[in-house]
């Protein structure tokens, strides 16, 4: 449990990093669970809206406007109402994850930027478990859990954040990838430095595109967290 608690504060040092350097604006935090980063980014100087599945969540509410949004569905900002969206940690929680990422999308006005982390299931430890037993680390299936209605579970991991995948959504609804960065590297990680340098160097053969790159990183191969960072392009000027 500490070294949960830990590595959501490296999480959220590495987002408010990133904000900061954001033009203020418009800003969505969605899911906002806690809403340490709500009020955060409200500290910065955005104008911050909050929404998640829970109507508990976000407890103090004081200058962050609040609703109850499922983010499997549509959500119910008009277009272009932001500046920022912020997804932390909450689309491997969806069903329909591709629908969100439109919508983010939908919501972003052009220019603006999408900040969104979720688990790194590329990771040395994440693919061994995948070879091993058929599930990657934190997706189990076969357990109780995923085996009750998401009514009565709503907030268990559903889709398998794979970052080609994510990086697809991304571009096909209009957003453009800038960053790619991990919160934190597991000591027990380094254990597996020798399996990581092997396929490091694979890697350096077999692939020239960005992201084929990255998944051969050190850092993706170690890293427990991804954040991703894509802008919304301008439309087409004919």
């Amino acid at each position: 449990m500490l070294r949960r608690k830990k590595h959501k504060v490296y999480r959220r040092e590495a987002v408010e990093r990133l904000i900061r350097a954001l033009p203020r604006g418009q800003l969505l935090d969605a899911p906002c669970g806690d809403g340490a980063i709500s009020h955060l980014a409200r500290s910065l100087g955005f104008q911050v809206w909050a929404c998640d599945i829970d109507p508990s969540a976000l407890a103090d509410r004081h200058g962050v406007q609040f609703q109850v949004v499922d983010l499997n569905r549509d959500l119910p900002y008009a277009d272009g109402a932001f500046d920022v969206v912020l997804s932390i940690e909450g689309i491997e929680h969806l069903e329909h994850p591709g629908h969100c990422v439109q919508e983010f999308a939908r919501v972003l006005k052009p220019g603006g930027t999408l900040v969104l982390s979720t688990p790194n299931v590329n990771n040395i430890q994440s693919r061994l478990h995948f070879l091993l037993s058929g599930h990657f680390s934190g997706f189990k299936t076969l357990t109780r859990r995923a085996l009750e209605p998401r009514e009565t579970y709503p907030h268990w991991h559903v889709s398998v954040p794979y970052l080609p995948a994510l990086v697809y959504l991304l571009t096909r609804s209009g957003l453009q990838l800038e960053r790619v960065e991990i919160t934190m590297i597991k000591r027990k990680q380094w254990l597996l430095a020798p399996l990581a340098a092997l396929l490091w160097i694979g890697a350096q053969f077999n692939n020239n595109a960005p992201v084929g790159r990255w998944l051969g990183s050190w850092k993706a191969m170690l890293g427990r967290s991804v954040i991703l960072t894509a802008k919304k392009r301008a439309p087409d000027v004919t």
